[in-house]
């Protein structure tokens, strides 16, 4: 929406996790932006519980004057076709951000410098995944692997038309 601002998590091979838009506010020498979107299980929850199927979190970013924080409110809910949900637990988390020194990031801009060209074809070919405006449901796992270690091998994906049908793979159709 115009002048919104829109939250969007990616996991770590770059596919979607959940996303949401919300304005923000300026007031009594306070910025912040919140929203509340539902959205699958934490990355640390889905492969050991199964006891809920949804979080409804709520974000809050708020600037700072060496950052910024990010505070969640985070409602772990059973979530079942015709009934009402039914909130399991209550989960809050709080961090703080703040720029360090470059050098502190060193193997991280190296890494970055030496990969950036394959993560735009991921991103390009998520792009278009988007673009066909489709509700959009992806395997957990193709031949049993999951995507981002197809990505992480060093030797094979790195050309989109390596990249392009490995991400299609993983497109329920």
């Amino acid at each position: 929406m115009k002048g919104q601002w829109t939250q969007k998590v990616f996991q770590v091979d770059d596919s979607p996790r959940y996303e949401g838009t919300a304005s923000w506010v300026h007031v009594d020498g306070r910025s912040y932006w919140e929203n509340t979107t539902s959205a699958p299980l934490p990355r640390r929850e889905y492969t050991t519980r199964s006891d809920y199927n949804v979080t409804m979190r709520t974000n809050r970013h708020e600037i700072t004057k060496d950052g910024w924080i990010h505070d969640q409110d985070n409602d772990k809910i059973i979530r079942e076709n015709g009934k009402d949900d039914v909130l399991l637990a209550k989960e809050k988390g709080y961090n703080t951000y703040v720029k360090v020194d470059a050098n502190r990031c060193k193997a991280a801009q190296e890494y970055w410098t030496e990969n950036e060209n394959k993560w735009a074809l991921v991103r390009n070919k998520w792009n278009e995944v988007f673009a066909r405006n489709k509700n959009l449901s992806l395997e957990e796992k193709v031949d049993n692997k999951d995507l981002f270690k197809f990505l992480s091998d060093k030797e094979g994906y790195q050309t989109a038309e390596q990249i392009n049908p490995l991400i299609e793979s993983f497109v329920k159709k």
